[in-house]
């Protein structure tokens, strides 16, 4: 098997907001005070972002025919191809790659690396 690391950059940057946030812009931008920012992507310390960057990586990894394991929904993803498996485990920005189809994972950090910017820290 092959045992691969890899990380995704900015997660909690890469998701647009489902609902409207609205924020006091720095104290370094000049505005009237009247004034508020309305985000459009999620930014670090709000409580929407961790959920907002996991529901994009579900929906990504579910379009390439992952499934969710059924003994652990947040880390675990499945894939059975005809030449082997392929197991993705996530922690937060960090994912484990690992399985004994070797075009299959690298198809899978092609895909990765197209949805997300990501720096591969090669074999585990």
């Amino acid at each position: 098997m092959t045992y691969l690391l890899a990380y995704v950059k900015n997660i909690l940057l890469n998701k647009d907001l489902q609902k409207e946030v609205y924020m006091t812009p720095p104290p370094s931008v000049s505005h009237d005070s009247e004034y508020v920012c309305k985000l459009k992507k999620a930014l670090y310390g709000l409580k929407q972002a961790p959920c907002a960057w996991f529901e994009k990586f579900f929906a990504m990894i579910s379009s390439l025919g992952f499934i969710s394991s059924g003994h652990d929904s947040a880390f675990f993803f499945i894939k059975c191809t005809n030449a082997g498996l392929i197991i993705l485990s996530l922690y937060v920005d960090n994912m484990i790659i690992t399985g004994d189809d070797i075009d299959g994972i690298l198809v899978l950090k092609t895909e990765l690396a197209r949805q997300f910017e990501m720096k591969d820290l090669g074999n585990l």
